[in-house]
């Protein structure tokens, strides 16, 4: 008796039991095509259009090809003026800029110092209004401030320390 449901029944449709019946690769036949191509003309597409040629080989482009070509400028093509002068010409030149530098330190330091003390004057100032300002304050006009009741004990014991004979 056959089985039906077997690996090698004819009413399988997969194709690992289609007995004899091979589907087409069609990716190894475009394989086939491209390299026949490149082995005539892929030198002529490598050396006219690289980014073409890499593609076909499926391969990243290489950073020779990545690389744009600038043109070539002569190394030295401005001399400073400096290398023109004499040696004495040179140091004479140099102790000019040396004083300067000196004299912009000079005056930047003493506008640093002014500011400081600008700065130490505003903070006397304000710690000296805050101690004023702890003295003044607002008040009622119309009620005593030192205001003792004759009658009251504090105004009793304030009275004279001293007796006359």
């Amino acid at each position: 008796m056959r089985k039906y449901k077997g690996a090698r029944s004819i009413k399988s449709f997969s194709r690992k039991r289609s007995l004899g019946k091979v589907k087409v690769n069609y990716n190894s036949l475009v394989n086939k095509e491209v390299e026949t191509f490149l082995r005539v003309h892929g030198a002529k597409i490598k050396a006219e259009d690289p980014e073409k040629y890499y593609s076909m080989i499926n391969k990243p482009l290489p950073k020779k090809y990545l690389r744009k070509n600038y043109p070539i400028a002569p190394v030295n093509a401005y001399v400073p003026p400096q290398s023109k002068l004499s040696t004495e010409e040179l140091d004479k030149q140099l102790k000019e800029e040396a004083i300067a530098r000196k004299q912009k330190e000079q005056a930047l330091k003493e506008k640093q110092q002014k500011e400081m003390k600008e700065k130490e004057r505003k903070e006397r100032n304000r710690a000296a209004l805050a101690k004023e300002q702890r003295r003044i304050f607002w008040c009622n006009a119309n009620e005593q401030g030192n205001y003792v009741s004759i009658h009251s004990d504090k105004f009793k014991s304030r009275g004279k320390k001293y007796e006359y004979y």
